[in-house]
């Protein structure tokens, strides 16, 4: 049973599945003729059209046109939908109607046929577009050309394409027989679903109502590509990866700043492989210079990088002119620092004349000479000063004949004598011992400070000193019995061996030293201890007093 069941299902499926097939094939998405009614040029007559795909068709300069039940040509035109203006189309909308007809039907159409329509009992229509192409075709009665069996008609009615229930679109299976069925004319018909369009773009196949992405209208009413870099070849759309925008809607090179810093013309010596010029990267990322050139004089010659060269975050490159075969002038010269496609990113300015060894850099954010290249690293000012005419000069005064620079604090110092080829100095004077010059003791006992109490100022080096360092024994108070004065610290110090003796003769006494309170104290803390003991083993004491009192009744 579950297997017929699966069998019944998947042929089920099938059958679905092929008319769900044949469904879809029959309806055609393009724009279809759905009513005739024919006459002569007399009677009303009209050809209704149906767009049924889900975007608007453009049928600007398409044409209906009718031919003979033996389709001989020519066909007769029976009209066009035609615009004057040659920049605007004709389009349909989605799922809507278009109306071709002769003014006796009294409706308003779309579009006005003037010829006649056949007789009514056979013929053939044809939509065709504006390059030739045929649309659609509808025959009927005894048309020898119909896309298959012919239906019979007469003038009094119309045929009408048959309407798909499940999708709503007419059907369109290429069989007039299946497709169409006779009908008679409707109350009302649909007017003005065609709407006119601009075409932006002349230029192109098909309408261009808007302006297509990266494309822009040129002099001509034509469409052309737009170019965001027109300095650039071929045409970009976009802005091209490691380009911005620069000046004049071009595009450049997106480099990062880098800056010159300092360049050595006149190297001490032979210029060959001592020339130099510095590049410093003040960014937080390395830098390829595989896209940055030099250009080196007033010629502006142009040098590139060593291959693979790479300059570090906050790092100072030196290049020499081995590494790059540049020339600096020792008479004038600059250098700036371009991208490949001519972009400057920085200059120096023109030195001029630099002395040998001196080096032209950036200090600052001001150029100078200094007499200290720094060729990789953080520049530095110059030793000395350095005048305009690039002389070196000093602005020190010369010391003294008795006097020497220091080397180490660049001041004048006085030359170091023997002291005993030095003049002695006059009365009431002394030599300093820092200038071991005389100095006047008057002058500086003035203007020092006065000593403390029970001090005098030293006439000898001007200092203060104890008063009692210099006073004699006699002065001193008298030592007492047993002692004499030390003359090295003229103070009192009992003598050697002078024992004193005592009149009487020691008594001696016995006297209780105390102990008693230790022995105190051991018995209190032996008392503690017991009570301790009795209170911990409380129970069992109780215990053998008990079995004591029971023995003692049995005895």
């Amino acid at each position: 049973m579950y297997r017929l069941y699966v069998t019944a299902s998947f042929f089920c499926s099938i059958v679905i599945s092929v008319i769900i097939s044949q469904q879809t094939y029959a309806i055609s998405s393009n724009i279809v003729i759905s009513q005739i009614k024919v006459g002569n040029s007399s009677s009303s007559r009209l050809v209704e059209l149906y767009n049924n795909s889900n975007y608007s068709v453009d049928i600007t300069n398409w044409c209906l046109k009718y031919s003979s039940p033996n389709n001989t040509s020519p066909y007769t035109n029976l009209g066009c939908f035609v615009n004057s203006n040659l920049s605007m189309h004709l389009l349909i909308n989605p799922h809507s109607f278009a109306l071709m007809a002769s003014t006796q039907t009294g409706l308003l159409a779309d579009a006005i046929i003037t010829e006649g329509l056949g007789s009514g009992t056979s013929g053939h229509v044809y939509l065709i577009d504006n390059i030739g192409n045929e649309i659609d075709r509808v025959g009927w009665g005894a048309a020898i050309n119909a896309e298959f069996k012919p239906k019979l008609l007469d003038s009094t009615k119309v045929i009408e394409r048959r309407r798909d229930i499940l999708s709503d679109m007419l059907i369109d299976s290429d069989n007039n027989e299946a497709d169409f069925m006779v009908s008679t004319l409707r109350t009302a018909y649909q007017y003005g679903a065609i709407y006119e369009a601009i075409d932006v773009c002349n230029n192109i196949d098909g309408l261009q109502e808007i302006l297509p992405n990266g494309m822009e209208i040129d002099g001509f009413g034509g469409c052309t590509m737009h170019d965001e870099c027109p300095n650039l070849s071929d045409v970009q759309t976009v802005i091209p990866a490691g380009y911005k925008r620069g000046n004049e809607s071009n595009c450049i090179l997106d480099l990062l700043p880098l800056k010159i810093t300092e360049l050595l013309p006149n190297p001490v010596g032979i210029d060959e492989g001592n020339e130099f010029i510095e590049i410093y990267n003040p960014d937080n990322s390395a830098v390829d210079l595989t896209n940055y050139v030099l250009y080196v004089g007033a010629n502006k010659d142009k040098f590139t990088f060593p291959i693979n060269s790479h300059i570090g975050a906050g790092q100072y490159l030196k290049f020499s002119n081995n590494d790059i075969k540049f020339t600096l002038l020792n008479t004038t010269s600059s250098v700036n620092l371009s991208s490949v496609d001519g972009t400057l990113i920085d200059e120096t300015p023109v030195y001029i004349n630099p002395n040998e060894g001196m080096a032209w850099a950036l200090i600052n954010d001001v150029w100078q000479y200094t007499n200290q290249p720094t060729p990789g690293t953080v520049n530095v000012v110059a030793l000395v000063e350095i005048s305009s005419d690039l002389t070196i000069t000093s602005n020190l005064a010369p010391c003294a004949a008795n006097q020497y620079r220091s080397p180490d604090t660049n001041r004048c110092r006085l030359i170091a004598t023997s002291s005993s080829i030095l003049t002695p100095c006059k009365d009431g004077q002394y030599r300093s011992e820092e200038t071991n010059r005389c100095r006047s003791i008057a002058s500086d006992s003035a203007a020092l400070a006065a000593c403390d109490e029970g001090q005098e100022r030293n006439p000898a080096t001007n200092r203060c000193r104890s008063i009692t360092a210099v006073l004699g024994a006699s002065d001193l108070a008298p030592c007492k019995a047993g002692q004499e004065r030390n003359p090295a610290t003229n103070r009192c110090k009992n003598v050697a061996g002078a024992i004193p003796t005592a009149e009487y003769k020691p008594e001696q006494k016995n006297e209780s030293t105390g102990n008693y309170i230790i022995w105190w104290s051991l018995a209190a803390v032996l008392l503690v201890a017991i009570i301790y003991g009795i209170w911990e083993w409380r129970q069992e004491i109780k215990s053998l007093f008990r079995k004591i009192q029971i023995k003692v009744i049995r005895d």
